[in-house]
Order: structure tokens, then C-alpha cells, then sequence
């Protein structure tokens, strides 16, 4: 278990991400199926990419995200709802004096909330099933 300290001075206790279960994964998955339908969505994930690996190898800049939140179009929500929905998941427990639940993730002060965005995002890939093809000749999906 990983123990964050937030900017407010909250205290967060990560469950490891193999301890996630499908029911809290589940959501997470049914979101990422709703964000697939928004082409403006790809379109920002895309340019933030190519800037973060263009030839200069630069970060994004506040200027350059908030042009790629702008861009969001109408994935902004299911995006936000996705963050959070990861945020319920991977947090175990925390200091403050509400429940760990989808409702209350609105309820964290900003601070907080952008900083355990950051911690969380690394389980994201860790939690999509795999789609590859698999090296079992015998599977519909083997090479």
C-alpha cells in the first residue's frame, strides 16, 4: 500500500493495482467505451502527444493545456468522470471526514484533487484488458 501526502496536508493510502477488483474497474471501462465515440477527444490526446515528443522534447505548457481541454469538446465529462472514477478505485482510504465514493472525489479541495489525479494516472493502462493477439495458436485471437 502507498501512503500519499496531498498539498492540503490530507493523507491518501493507495491500494496496489493488481488489489483493484472488477467491480471497481468495471466503471472505469464503461466510461473509456464512451470516450471512443468522441473524435475531438482523439483529436487532443494526438496533439498533446505530438508536442510532448516533438523535435524540442517539450512539456506541455498551462497555455497548451488549457487549448487541449478547450478542444475536449464534449468528452470533457466523460473524461472528468473517468479521473474520477480511477481516483475510487485506487484509493484504499484517506484523512478526510467523507467516504471514498464517486460523489465525494467533487468534494476535494482543488489541490488535492489535481495532485491525486497525477498519482493515480499511472493505473489507468494497468487496468484495460489486453487486446493483442495472443501467442496460444490454439486462441480465435493467436498468431
Amino acid at each position: 500500500m502507498t501512503h500519499v501526502t496531498l498539498p492540503s496536508g490530507a493523507t491518501v493510502d493507495l491500494r496496489p493495482v493488481e488489489d483493484i477488483t472488477e467491480r471497481q474497474r468495471r466503471p472505469i471501462k464503461r466510461v473509456q467505451t464512451q470516450l471512443v465515440r468522441h473524435q475531438e477527444f482523439f483529436a487532443a490526446i494526438e496533439k498533446a502527444q505530438s508536442i510532448e515528443s516533438g523535435e524540442s522534447n517539450k512539456k506541455l505548457t498551462k497555455a497548451d493545456q488549457d487549448a487541449l481541454a478547450a478542444g475536449l469538446g464534449d468528452a470533457f465529462d466523460p473524461l472528468e468522470e473517468l479521473n474520477d472514477r480511477l481516483i475510487v478505485a485506487a484509493v484504499r482510504g484517506w484523512s478526510y471526514d467523507f467516504p471514498v465514493e464517486y460523489d465525494s472525489v467533487q468534494d476535494l479541495p482543488g489541490r488535492d484533487l489535481d495532485k491525486l489525479r497525477e498519482v493515480v494516472a499511472p493505473y489507468l493502462p494497468q487496468l484495460m484488458p489486453d487486446f493483442s493477439p495472443s501467442k496460444d495458436r490454439q486462441s480465435p485471437t493467436g498468431v
